[in-house]
């Protein structure tokens, strides 16, 4: 089956073109009348039925395929989806990197609760020394002028 189309449902479909017009889960709900949860759910379904990555990468492999029609019937889902990721724009940036911090959103969600605690307790760690450090650098400020 190549048609990645005939994967998915008309609600999957609908909710993958308005994430491709940059809507949120929030949005989409109020534009079709269903509730979020809903959106949600229809869109991690095309997102592991296309196999890709994210949201954006499964709008814009259907996307793509709708706008090449006839002509795309050569393409599997996989091959758009890998497509779709090559034009991805989520490089974490060196900061993030730097510090070990997790990615912001966009991704699915497969850690164990153990990872996910260490991610959390990662932040909050980079979280806490930044904050001190802010407090350290105002007390020299403020020693400074007095």
């Amino acid at each position: 089956m190549n048609d990645p189309t005939l994967l998915l449902s008309e609600g999957q479909k609908n909710c993958l073109r308005l994430v491709a017009k940059g809507m949120s889960s929030k949005e989409i709900a109020k534009e079709t009348g269903l509730t979020p949860q809903t959106v949600d759910t229809y869109v991690k379904a095309s997102i592991a039925r296309l196999g890709a990555a994210n949201r954006r990468e499964a709008a814009r492999a259907l996307v793509a395929w709708e706008e090449a029609g006839s002509s795309a019937s050569g393409f599997s889902a996989s091959e758009l989806t890998a497509s779709a990721a090559e034009t991805s724009d989520e490089r974490p940036g060196t900061w993030s990197r730097w510090l070990g911090l997790p990615p912001i959103g966009g991704r699915v969600n497969d850690l164990s609760w153990a990872q996910k605690t260490v991610q959390a307790l990662q932040v909050a760690i980079v979280a806490a020394a930044t904050m001190i450090a802010l407090a350290l650098a105002m007390a020299g400020v403020l020693k400074t002028f007095s």
